[in-house]
Parts: structure tokens; C-alpha cells; sequence
């Protein structure tokens, strides 16, 4: 992995890469509004950060002892949201006159329903995504971000994902979404500008294969390893955790031995085995045996300490989440590829 030139951006290597380009196109002036998440061990650096580049940042979601949720926005953006929020018009009418309007209708579902679509609209334009996307997103909810990654499969293009792609954090309408793919460049090109090596350390991060468990987008990124190499250093032999997994996946069964970086979020929960269904967790990061059965299940054990990290199949988590989030893309490895860059003009 690159490292940072920087020594004030080292903290920067703590965070996710999603949030390295959130936090940094806000900084630029691209982005409008973002939501991260803020490691601890990095929460008065962050600070700093913030007060140097003249940021506000607010909590926006629970903290833990691993992290705290927080959106960052510049001062301009604040009384550019305020506007927007007291002249905003959907579908024909105010925010507020369309839900008191709806509160005639007898059928409560289509009440939430109507209130919770333009919810998604007003966040989508306060965020700055693609409007496409925005619109596709509170029509189909949640399982909207299953569809284009199971385009990417469907059209055998899931071994070559564009590198932008991964630079967005909304849920893209389809794999060609072609506003998707300039946003993307468009922040990539912001975090290149802030600082070279901080670009390059992203778009490395951004090129990692990625392990997808859920139809809700779910990821961790991992870096593949030679087990010849690093067998001598492991508790847990190939052979070991082949015969382990023959005993809790159905073929095909994929195997990799690989290093996991911090993911873009970690679940506090306390599960015991044989079922261990939190994703991701912090037993993941590491060096780690990932074997996972497509559309099926995944398991995971600590290759240097053989503690199980993961355990999950999809007739015993499905239940529990709700069938929006069954994907066939679920339990799969996607990989990316660097595309040609196409200039982007930044406004400052």
C-alpha cells in the first residue's frame, strides 16, 4: 500500500477510503454535504482538520467505542441548505403542504411511503448526487443498491469495475450511470489536487478487490496474499481451513488468504458461534482465510490466531434483514480496474 507523503495527512490512513474522498471534496468545494465516519483515535485531528479548512462538522448517528457518525459541510453550504429548505418544492408544493395534504389519504403506508421518497429527494439534493440516481433510490428504497452491482455481474464486467464507481457514495441508478462515473472523476480529481500522494494512496485503496456481502452494498476491501510466503507466519494452515470450511459451505467453494484493511464502518455486537453474522466487525481486519460460496454464505477466521470472524449463510441472515437485501452479487469478490482519466473542471 502507498503511503502519504504528508505527515499531517498521515491520520487520513486511520480513515476508510470513502471517507478520505468525502471529507477531502468537501474541503475542495465539490461535494456540498457528506457524512462520515469519524474513528475515534483520529476525533481531535479530525477536529483540527476541520477548523483550519474552515468546516463545520455536526453528529449525525450513534458513536461507540470505535467511531462517531458526523456530516461536515463549509459555511457557504449552510445558508444555501437553509434556502433550499424554505423554498423547497416537490412535486408542485412545499416539503410540509405535500405531508399535511397527504394526511387526508386513508391508506397509511402510502403516507410513510410518499414522506420517506421525498425525504431521499431532499437528501439527494442536499448531498449533490445525479438526480437519476436520486429518483431511482426513493422509488425502489434500499434494494436499489443491489441493481448495479448485479449489472456488473450480469454482464460478466464484475472483475473490472471502473475505478470511479467506487469514489461515489450514493446508490448509482445502473452500472452505465454516466453522471455516476463523471462525479466519481470529479471527486478523485479534487483528492489529486489536495494532494498527489494522498490521490494516489486513494485510488490504490480504491483498487483493491472487494468482498461483497449484501444486496445493501456492504463491502470490505482486501489485498490477496501468496499463502507460500506467509504460511510460516500463520496458525492456521490452507489445508487446516480447507477441511474447517468443507464443513460449513456448500461447493463452489472459493478460498483466499488476504490482508483487510479497516472497513468503512464497524458493528459492535456480541455473537457466538456457529452462526457469527455481524458485518463488518472488528475480529475482520487483518490477515485473514475468507472462504465464501456465491449467492450462498461466507467464513472467515483470523489465518494468525484462527479466532472466527465471520460466519454467514443466507437462510439464517436473510430472515432477520429482510428479503430487499438478497442480491445475486451477494458473497462475491468484485475487482476494479483503473480507467483512462478524463479532465474535470474544479470550481473553487
Amino acid at each position: 500500500m502507498l503511503h502519504i507523503d504528508e505527515s499531517d495527512l498521515q491520520p487520513l490512513t486511520i480513515f476508510h477510503v470513502g471517507d478520505i474522498i468525502r471529507l477531502i471534496s468537501v474541503t475542495m468545494r465539490i461535494k456540498p454535504i457528506a457524512t462520515l465516519v469519524v474513528p475515534l483515535e483520529v476525533k481531535e485531528w479530525f477536529k483540527r482538520f476541520c477548523r483550519h479548512h474552515d468546516l463545520i462538522y455536526f453528529k449525525d448517528g450513534p458513536s461507540d467505542s470505535y467511531q462517531t457518525r458526523v456530516s461536515v459541510c463549509v459555511n457557504e453550504e449552510t445558508k444555501k441548505l437553509r434556502k433550499f429548505l424554505r423554498s423547497s418544492k416537490m412535486e408542485g408544493g412545499s416539503l410540509f403542504v405535500n405531508i399535511r395534504e397527504k394526511s387526508n389519504i386513508a391508506h397509511e403506508k402510502k403516507i410513510v411511503t410518499d414522506f420517506l421518497q421525498m425525504v431521499n429527494r431532499l437528501e439527494g439534493k442536499m448531498y449533490g448526487y445525479p438526480d437519476c440516481c436520486v429518483e431511482f433510490h426513493a422509488q425502489k428504497g434500499p434494494s436499489s443498491r443491489a441493481k448495479a452491482y448485479e449489472e456488473f455481474l450480469e454482464s460478466r464486467r464484475d472483475q473490472s469495475v471502473p475505478v470511479e464507481f467506487w469514489a461515489v457514495a450514493h446508490a448509482p441508478c445502473s452500472s452505465t450511470c454516466q453522471e455516476t462515473f463523471a462525479l466519481g472523476r470529479k471527486y478523485l480529481g479534487a483528492v489529486a489536487e489536495f494532494s498527489e500522494s494522498l490521490g494516489r494512496y486513494v485510488e490504490s485503496r480504491l483498487l483493491l478487490p472487494r468482498f461483497y456481502q449484501t444486496g445493501g452494498g456492504r463491502f470490505i476491501d482486501l489485498q490477496p496474499l501468496d499463502y507460500y510466503r506467509y504460511r510460516e507466519d500463520l496458525a492456521v494452515s490452507k489445508e487446516q481451513f480447507e477441511m474447517e470450511v468443507r464443513s460449513r459451505l456448500p461447493q463452489p467453494i472459493e478460498i483466499v488468504l488476504c490482508d483487510v484493511p479497516k472497513p468503512y464502518v464497524l458493528v459492535e455486537a456480541s455473537e457466538e458461534p456457529p452462526y457469527k453474522t455481524a458485518f463488518p466487525n472488528s475480529d475482520m481486519i487483518g490477515t485473514m482465510w475468507l472462504a465464501y460460496t456465491p449467492e450462498f454464505g461466507a467464513y472467515m477466521v483470523n489465518a494468525r490466531t484462527g479466532k472466527l470472524a465471520l460466519y454467514i449463510i443466507s437462510s439464517k441472515w436473510i430472515p432477520k434483514v429482510g428479503e430487499e437485501w438478497r442480491s445475486k452479487a451477494n458473497f462475491r469478490i468484485c475487482r476494479s480496474i483503473k480507467t483512462a482519466k478524463k479532465e474535470e473542471h474544479i470550481k473553487m
